[in-house]
């Protein structure tokens, strides 16, 4: 049995982009890459971080192991994680953008 709705894998994508967003973005990156340690000759990349919640969400779909709608909720609620943590929790001392309200 695996749990369909949501995706949690979609959630903890959304989540990763919108922390890294709060804190600017990619700013003067090209792209973000992953490598897999069981694989690490392989590695996969990304130009935004839109394409890369996208390819996590279209993966699971593709799989078989979610529907469209699981993944788009998924992601959407990753997002408002990441943001609660950023504007709640990530307040590093020196950093005047997340400074505590």
């Amino acid at each position: 049995m695996h749990p369909e709705y949501p995706c949690a894998h979609c959630i903890l994508s959304g989540a990763a982009a919108a922390l890294i967003e709060s804190y600017g973005g990619l700013r003067d990156l090209q792209e973000i890459s992953l490598t897999s340690p069981t694989a690490p000759e392989s590695r996969i990349a990304w130009s935004s971080l839109d394409a890369f919640t996208n390819e996590v969400a279209n993966s699971r779909v593709w799989a078989g192991f979610h529907y469209r709608s699981s993944a788009r909720v998924g992601t959407a609620m990753g997002r408002e994680v990441g943001r609660y943590v950023a504007a709640h929790f990530a307040h590093p001392e020196n950093d005047a953008a997340h400074a505590p309200r």
